[in-house]
């Protein structure tokens, strides 16, 4: 699993890192919220004069353009979580923990996306962008980066976990981490602490996370299909 920290900003500049972000807030769109969290959350310098933001190196590559490529991903996380039944800023913050939101990163154990799945889990099996090579090196030109059924079977899997592990968070955040339920307590308290950092980010007051057992939903094979961006 590869995990990517990138400071948003010298201190100093925080009031112009956080501007936009207050602005978007202002219009009350989730997603141009979350949007503007994540891409403070990967500004790594801003021009003291004219106030412009420079983003880590792999979203400022992004083909698409990196404010693009953050609105797809707040979109995805959005409609997952409204799906599952799992708060988008979780996903988030596991998406910030896990990859950088960098959907190129590759895992020391080969995981791939912005929420690392295992190409060998058994609900991973049918990913294409984690199990097919060529299709993974496509979506480097496409917008948004084919992550709509990473996002998807990562809130799935979320989701179940949660289900097996009696509906504790913590407990279901540690068995997305290692496989089983409690497993790396460390990993579920900086998951907490990024959603945490991000909801700052972005002036939204927290809230509890929600966060529901996998009740009925429907096949995420069938979804991933059919929504392959």
């Amino acid at each position: 699993m590869m995990r990517l920290f990138v400071a948003c900003v010298p201190w100093l500049l925080l009031t112009s890192c956080f501007a936009t972000i207050q602005s978007a807030h202002a219009e009350t769109d989730p997603a141009t919220v979350l949007q503007e969290a994540l891409r403070s959350r990967l500004t790594v310098h801003v021009h003291q004069r004219t106030g412009e933001r420079t983003a880590t190196k792999h979203c400022r590559h992004a083909a698409e353009g990196c404010d693009t490529r953050l609105a797809e991903f707040s979109r995805y996380l959005l409609e997952a979580g409204e799906q599952y039944g799992i708060d988008a800023w979780l996903l988030a913050a596991m998406a910030y923990r896990e990859s950088g939101l960098n959907p190129f990163a590759v895992g020391t154990r080969g995981e791939k996306g912005i929420l690392q799945l295992h190409p060998k889990n058994r609900r991973a099996k049918d990913v294409r962008f984690v199990q097919d090579t060529s299709y993974w090196t496509r979506c480097q030109k496409t917008p948004g980066a084919c992550q709509r059924e990473v996002v998807e079977r990562a809130a799935f899997i979320l989701a179940s976990s949660l289900e097996k592990c009696g509906g504790d968070l913590e407990q279901a955040l540690g068995m997305y981490n290692t496989g089983r339920c409690g497993g790396s307590q460390t990993y579920a308290k900086r998951v907490l602490k990024e959603r945490s950092r991000l909801m700052g980010l972005a002036g939204v007051d927290e809230t509890p996370v929600r966060a529901e057992p996998l009740r009925v939903a429907a096949s995420p094979r069938a979804s991933s299909l059919t929504k392959a961006r």
